[in-house]
């Protein structure tokens, strides 16, 4: 992978600057799920697993909450809402609901105190 892709990568996961559209929002969160899911089902089909080996599955999932935290935070810079809207993920009947709504909420069509407008493909 080239440098300029990994750090793309990297900037999208990891850095809370800017906005991001459904559609980036919807498969970032799309492809942190299907991770969750792939470690969920590696731990169910292992009965044989330390503790110690639950730990370093525990620790590496840090990261991917990480990064769905900035993707929550950029989305909410996207609709005009400052990032510290993430902490409505911690109520639980209204999170859940809040994932959903970020995904259906349409971004300012014209720059707001996050940036520009996000554009979706390559350059």
């Amino acid at each position: 992978m080239p440098a300029a892709a990994s750090a793309d990568i990297i900037r999208f996961f990891f850095r809370a600057e800017g906005r991001i559209g459904r559609m980036e929002y919807a498969l970032g969160t799309a492809f942190i799920l299907a991770v969750d899911l792939a470690a969920i089902l590696f731990l169910i089909a292992r009965t044989d697993l330390a503790a110690s080996a639950l730990l370093v599955v525990a620790v590496a999932g840090l990261p991917l909450t990480v990064a769905e935290l900035v993707l929550v935070a950029k989305r909410c810079h996207d609709i005009g809402l400052p990032g510290s809207f993430i902490l409505l993920l911690a109520v639980p009947p209204i999170g859940v609901f809040w994932l959903i709504a970020l995904a259906l909420i349409p971004g300012d069509q014209k720059p707001n105190l996050y940036g520009a407008p996000p554009r979706f493909g390559p350059d």
